[in-house]
């Protein structure tokens, strides 16, 4: 079992910001679907955890790991119920 790094504060939110950024853009893929985006979200993670990656997408595939469920939840309450409407904040 290999240990996981302990990231600082700043990388805590650069895994946030990541989380926040992808599942916004799936969510414009999947037309404001949010069922679909986080089937689609919790396919492309389990991916990018199981190989090598990029490092644009280290925080992307450091979030699961990262961020506690209420702040996931948070992230998509922001998402649906802040406004987020067509890819533009409302």
């Amino acid at each position: 079992m290999t240990s996981r790094k302990v990231l600082t504060p700043i990388e805590h939110e650069r895994c946030r910001k990541a989380y926040f950024d992808f599942l916004a853009s799936g969510l414009r893929d999947h037309h404001d679907n949010m069922w679909e985006t986080i089937i689609w979200a919790n396919t492309v993670l389990i991916r990018l955890s199981a190989g090598h990656i990029s490092d644009e997408k280290y925080y992307l595939a450091e979030s699961p790991h990262e961020l506690s469920v209420a702040e996931k939840n948070q992230v998509i309450h922001e998402l649906t119920m802040g406004g987020m409407v067509n890819g533009t904040q409302h």
